[in-house]
């Protein structure tokens, strides 16, 4: 049978061409007898993380319209050892293959795929431990020298200057993602000024603009669901009350602003069996409307799970429990986040393991990222911050 395969080709720079890797891959493919469905090329440095074509050829194999994806090197599509990894794990649950035209062949399926991949990730958990390793000392010495971690007042240079502008259109009832749209802020910078101005100021209260409440029908019942972010320790997650009558996709953006995400990416749903999301017939995105599916019409009662994936690259996979069953209290506006625990990891940070490299950077002034990785969260980052009414006031402008 022949393969189906995607041609995927990267530079570095704008003044680099794809036109070679194209040329070479084009011929490489018709020489090894594939059918290639479609050539994505993109301009990126090899660290960046959101690639927005490699999403689509991701979207692709997510899809099961592709057999493997053809690169000139294993450097054009992996970020890192790490991400390489991941990213494999991801296309064998697809199965699909990544093929380098160096003849290397990361087939799962096969014992040579399976050896090279597992030992890839021995020396990527190697790393790993060196990287903390050398992080606890650092940050040990540190301490031993009296040395305070962190950004403090009048280093948070950005944020700092226009914290008064942002107390202000919190005041005038704006929604943290708008102020970070329009202050070129991120929403956890935000987040993090209304904080501190909250802790150095407890007996001042943040005037908010209150909205009229819209008249609603009262639903049936209401869900109460655990979403819990998988893989990540100490865990990340919200408990939020939703009505059974939602469509998975209201459930979609009620998850994305509970969590803390910025509806970046592609996302999908996996409930038994069967998976559901936004249908992108343009890459052959084959998966049922979450738009027609109710929450009742696939939530079979207390105890149900289901899990909802976001960034096909990063892999962010929820798991959602259905804890509870309720009837509709008339005198509660639904959806309602009722607790959770720690910030939402930075958008494109690598996933898990990324996140998780991030924290370390971030943690230790000695770490070769640290002054990058403070810069790119605009000065700082606080991962036990989890601030529950700003969460339902982003949630009660979902209609």
């Amino acid at each position: 049978m022949v393969q189906q395969i995607a041609i995927y080709c990267r530079v570095s720079t704008t003044d680099q061409s794809c036109e070679r890797q194209e040329r070479d891959l084009l011929a490489y493919a018709t020489k090894a007898g594939y059918q290639v469905v479609g050539i994505w090329k993109e301009t990126a440095a090899g660290t960046k993380q959101n690639r927005v074509e490699r999403q689509k050829v991701l979207a692709m194999a997510q899809a099961r319209k592709i057999d493997a994806i053809l690169v000139t090197e294993m450097t054009r599509w992996g970020r890192s050892t790490i991400d390489l990894i991941q990213t494999l794990q991801e296309l064998h649950s697809w199965g699909v293959s990544l093929i380098a035209q160096t003849g290397i062949q990361f087939d799962l399926n096969t014992s040579q795929g399976r050896l090279i991949a597992n030992l890839m990730a021995s020396l990527a958990e190697f790393e790993r431990d060196l990287v903390r390793e050398r992080i606890r000392s650092g940050i040990a010495a540190a301490r031993a020298r009296g040395q305070k971690l962190g950004r403090r007042t009048g280093q948070r240079v950005k944020a700092d200057r226009l914290a008064p502008k942002v107390l202000q259109m919190v005041e005038q009832g704006s929604s943290y993602r708008k102020i970070a749209q329009a202050l070129h802020l991120s929403k956890t910078t935000v987040n993090d000024i209304v904080k501190r101005h909250r802790q150095s100021h407890p007996n001042v209260q943040i005037k908010q603009l209150t909205m009229a409440p819209r008249k609603q029908s009262t639903p049936q019942s209401i869900y109460q669901l655990k979403i819990t972010l998988k893989d990540v320790r100490p865990p990340i997650w919200r408990r939020v009350q939703v009505a059974s009558d939602r469509t998975l996709e209201k459930l979609h953006q009620i998850i994305q602003e509970a969590m803390g995400w910025t509806n970046s990416h592609l996302h999908s749903f996996l409930i038994g069996g069967v998976e559901y999301g936004q249908p992108m017939p343009e890459y052959d995105f084959d998966v049922k409307n979450e738009q027609r599916v109710k929450l009742s019409q696939v939530v079979t009662g207390e105890k149900f799970k289901f899990l909802y994936t976001y960034d096909m690259g990063d892999s962010w996979e929820h798991e959602v429990l259905v804890e509870k069953v309720l009837p509709a209290d008339p005198q509660v506006r639904y959806p309602i986040c009722l607790t959770g625990k720690r910030a939402c990891p930075p958008e494109d940070c690598g996933g898990v393991w990324g996140y998780a490299e991030f924290l370390e950077a971030i943690r230790s002034p000695d770490h070769p990222e640290h002054e990058v990785m403070l810069e790119w969260v605009e000065g700082e980052f606080d991962s036990e911050f989890f601030d529950l009414d700003a969460v339902n006031r982003m949630l009660r402008q979902i209609r």
